[in-house]
């Protein structure tokens, strides 16, 4: 077990509180490893994955160091979102689940929105597109998703709508013409991702996104 002493190893920000551009108090990394544990306990950081989990830490807590590792695929900025790909059971979704989970208890107790974001599997997102084309009633609309942070789940697993329209190909598209922060988890490399979606997706993913290549023997396993 590495503990919480240990985490976010030669970091330039101090533990203390500071102010961002919304007025929120940072969120102190003891805090949120404490309620990581609490929320993930059996979640295992290990020498081969560690520094893309520490990196991942970092850019939530808002440290300009968080790409010391050098783990991003591109150029490293704290104003994009995060898009990590990659093997199989890794532990991506788990990882992105918890920092959810802890950021609904943090603003829940203290309303700091710092890292509170939603979440959808792009599956569940196609079958909800479907049940509001069915009941006029739903209050589903894909309109929603444009705006604020947004966490999409397993990015490439989704069918096509009807089989002919990419909802998230639009989706993506349309977050990124607004400029609001996404977070994808994905087992589909880049090449794949603008494979599917077009080079109108392809060609903006290095601004939209820090990309983070996660490989890995499948804890599944």
């Amino acid at each position: 077990m590495i503990n919480s002493n240990t985490i976010l190893v030669s970091s330039k920000t101090s533990a203390s509180v500071k102010v961002n551009s919304h007025h929120q108090s940072l969120i102190t990394k003891q805090l949120f490893w404490k309620l990581f544990r609490f929320h993930a306990p059996q979640f295992v950081i290990k020498p081969e994955n560690k520094e893309i989990i520490y990196s991942v830490f970092r850019y939530f807590l808002h440290q300009p160091d968080f790409n010391d590792y050098g783990v991003i695929k591109n150029k490293a900025d704290l104003d994009k979102g995060l898009l990590v790909y990659g093997d199989y059971g890794v532990g991506k979704s788990t990882l992105f689940n918890t920092i959810h989970e802890v950021g609904r208890t943090i603003v829940t107790k203290t309303q700091n929105t710092q890292l509170w974001f939603p979440r959808i599997s792009t599956i569940d997102m196609l079958n909800q597109y479907y049940k509001s084309q069915k009941h006029p009633s739903s209050n589903f609309k894909l309109e929603n998703y444009y705006r604020g942070k947004l966490y999409l789940d397993d990015l490439g697993k989704e069918d096509k709508a009807y089989n002919r329209e990419e909802i998230i190909g639009k989706l993506l598209f349309e977050r990124h013409h607004r400029k609001f922060k996404t977070f994808v988890t994905t087992n589909e490399n880049p090449s794949a991702i603008t494979a599917r979606y077009g080079n109108h997706i392809g060609d903006r993913l290095p601004e939209m996104f820090n990309i983070i290549k996660w490989e890995g023997k499948s804890w599944r396993e």
